[in-house]
């Protein structure tokens, strides 16, 4: 069994992806490492090649950003397979949150020093999480976020927030989680096993990876003046202190709305137009290469 395969998205941080494909190949034949390369063609295809190489490789490896990750996390599914990460993303969520780093030689070190963390692992449906699944408002800017070309990191995502503010209508939703059921009208609901989103959005700012639960965030109803005054405060994760505000632990949460409401997970939408999603925690099922 070869020990890494690396899946390189080209079109990662606005092209840089494909930069960083090919000066990964020259350091990992300079390092002698046992590996193969492949970029992927377009969206989705990282999940077949990650499915494809499962028995092949010890590491599967997305050289990418926190959607790279999401489609070789879907690929990988509960197999038990490594996964390891050569950041290029403008976001970088989910490395920010298990400290990978972003430089490419020691992001590299930190994939050949072997050390393993058993992260828990997020399923919407039928789709895999390993950072956060988003339902309402931040789904509609991260539908908006796909026709911006020019800016990166969290400039994409306050763009589109901007952009979002004035189309967004909450949808009546019915949310039910350990003992607890909410129908309202909802500005967005965020289930999180990592501290943030959107490019360094602490939606839920206590979130840890590997205890179990996930932590949910959910905003009530805002006025547009409230969402301009609270910004930053989402940025800086203490909008939990607001009234509009309600945080749970939860392994498990189920979302149903006549209406139909938008979701993604880690930034990758699922749809625009959901009745129902039941959202599970699977413990501990994630291996993933990091520091410890």
């Amino acid at each position: 069994m070869s020990n890494y395969f690396f899946i390189v998205n080209p079109a990662a941080c606005r092209g840089k992806g494909a930069r960083t494909g090919e000066a990964l190949k020259q350091l990992a034949r300079d390092y002698g490492l046992d590996f193969d390369l492949q970029v992927t063609s377009g969206p989705k295809r990282a999940i077949e090649m990650a499915r494809n190489a499962i028995g092949k490789f010890e590491h599967i490896v997305a050289v990418g950003g926190d959607g790279t990750i999401n489609e070789v996390v879907n690929g990988i599914g509960e197999t038990g397979v490594r996964l390891g990460v050569i950041p290029v993303g403008s976001g970088n969520d989910f490395v920010n949150a298990i400290g990978i780093p972003r430089k490419l030689q020691q992001s590299l070190k930190t994939l050949t020093g072997g050390n393993t963390r058993n992260l828990d692992l997020g399923k919407a449906g039928h789709h895999y999480f390993a950072n956060g699944l988003g339902i309402g408002f931040d789904s509609w800017v991260v539908e908006q976020a796909l026709k911006v070309k020019k800016l990166r990191g969290s400039l994409i995502y306050l763009y589109s927030v901007l952009r979002t503010i004035y189309s967004y209508s909450p949808p009546i939703m019915h949310l039910a989680f350990s003992d607890t059921v909410i129908d309202d009208k909802l500005f967005m609901v965020t289930v999180g096993n990592g501290v943030s989103m959107g490019g360094g959005f602490k939606l839920t700012p206590e979130a840890i990876m590997d205890d179990g639960l996930f932590d949910v965030n959910i905003i009530s109803e805002l006025t547009k003046p409230e969402i301009y005054q609270n910004l930053l405060r989402v940025y800086a994760g203490t909008h939990t202190r607001m009234k509009q505000v309600t945080t749970a632990r939860t392994d498990s949460i189920s979302v149903r709305s006549d209406e139909g409401f938008a979701a993604h997970v880690d930034g990758e939408l699922i749809s625009l137009k959901l009745h129902e999603l039941d959202v599970q925690l699977i413990p501990k099922a994630l291996q993933v290469v990091a520091p410890i």
